[in-house]
């Protein structure tokens, strides 16, 4: 009785883990369209950040940057490897309405956007967002920046 109780439980065993999957980014039909406002706090006000920089990069994630410093222009450097310079695909800048949107190549897995202050371009103000942060979310995205007085983020 135990074994073929045994035998039962390892068969919904393996019938459950063989159904589980590793898959991080979900398969979207549709092209991800990802649409970014971004705004500046001052004094208790919100405005619109226009002439922000936009770079974005396919198939380059986080973690392949981890020794790359960020320059301003969008090139990230490897201070160890001078001749190891990544450049951005995408250069563009948010517009008089405080958008811009993105739409990656269908099928780019590894996604990474930087978008970099214009109005707290002094204090080199910028924001990372990975795949991590689209693929979950369906096709059609918008994402609100703001890059606040009293920043904690990337200076």
């Amino acid at each position: 009785m135990n074994l073929i109780r045994n035998q039962i439980l390892l068969c919904l065993a393996l019938l459950l883990f063989n159904n589980c999957s590793n898959d991080i980014i979900q398969e979207i039909n549709e092209p991800l369209i990802i649409k970014f406002e971004v705004f500046y706090t001052l004094n208790g006000d919100t405005l619109l950040d226009t002439g922000s920089k936009v770079f974005a990069y396919y198939n380059i994630n986080q973690s392949n940057i981890l020794d790359y410093n960020i320059n301003n222009d969008g090139r990230l450097i490897n201070p160890m490897k001078s001749s190891s310079i990544i450049y951005p695909d995408i250069q563009n800048k948010i517009d008089e309405t405080g958008k811009f949107t993105l739409i990656p190549p269908k099928g780019t897995e590894d996604l990474l956007v930087i978008i970099w202050s214009n109005f707290y371009k002094e204090r080199n103000l910028k924001s990372i967002f990975t795949e991590y942060d689209f693929y979950y979310h369906g096709s059609d995205q918008l994402v609100k920046l703001y890059f606040l007085e009293k920043n904690h983020g990337i200076e």
